[in-house]
């Protein structure tokens, strides 16, 4: 009976070992998944990060080039108008002038 008995309490101590050296194993692979977790994400998240700053260099780049656009196109603009108010001031002014005193 006492044989039974010490078979029992080792076949006990051994389940217990198991046990712990399960638990063991588990603990490790949660933080080895924990840690890939994060390996995988930062990875997701630096990618994501460069894609914007990227994305945002060519927003800002075509919007530089629509500045430079309208710009020269105003001064264009206010170049001929220069030009027609040199031309053609007197004649305006003697106009009013004349429609003034008329």
């Amino acid at each position: 009976m006492q044989d039974v008995i010490k078979k029992l309490v080792e076949i006990d101590e051994q389940a217990k070992a198991f046990s712990e050296e399960t638990e063991k194993q588990k603990e490790e692979y949660e933080a080895k998944i924990s840690e890939e977790s994060e390996k995988v994400y930062g990875k997701y998240m630096d990618d994501a990060k460069a894609e914007v700053e990227e994305q945002k260099k060519i927003i800002e780049q075509k919007s530089e080039e629509k500045y430079l656009k309208k710009k020269e196109e105003s001064e264009k603009q206010i170049k001929i108008l220069t030009q027609k108010f040199n031309t053609n001031a007197d004649n305006w002014v003697d106009q009013i002038v004349g429609d003034v005193l008329a």
